[in-house]
């Protein structure tokens, strides 16, 4: 017979990996509020489960191309925590922060993105966005949008 607290912790487990896969299906869908939803939810049975730090950062930037950047700003945040040194996921976390309104906290990400990449033109593109939100100007017009979400 299986211990009363071994069986619990397998509950546990397996209620989370529904919860990822939930949340990962919402995220293919671009059900981006039902995708965070699954996810926290999955961390409130156990703060300890590992939700891919991939997962988290692909919400940050589709949802964020989709005009729901405020919705996966936390989604960003924990992409962020979860590898504070990747330029590339401070980059996603940027757009959202400029999307949001926080143009300096945008600076900062889009800086670090532009520290790291060996990418020229992409490196232009995000010195031309910092000039800009230096400059109090949204460099994300909706032409600026749609090219992202074609790359």
């Amino acid at each position: 017979m299986i211990p009363r607290r071994e069986r619990k912790s397998w509950r546990i487990k397996a209620r989370c990996d529904r919860l990822i896969d939930e949340g990962y299906s919402r995220l293919q869908e671009k059900k981006f509020k039902e995708a965070i939803a699954a996810y926290t939810a999955a961390l409130k049975f156990d703060p300890k489960v590992e939700i891919p730090t991939t997962d988290w950062n692909t919400l940050c930037w589709r949802g964020s191309l989709q005009k729901q950047a405020a919705d996966v700003l936390p989604a960003c945040d924990k992409a962020v925590a979860l590898a504070p040194e990747d330029g590339n996921i401070r980059d996603r976390r940027g757009l959202a922060r400029a999307l949001t309104g926080d143009t300096q906290g945008a600076i900062t990400d889009f800086e670090a993105y532009i520290a790291q990449t060996q990418d020229k033109e992409s490196k232009a593109q995000r010195q031309r966005w910092v000039k800009d939100l230096q400059a109090g100007k949204n460099p994300f017009t909706d032409a600026e949008i749609k090219k992202l979400q074609n790359q």
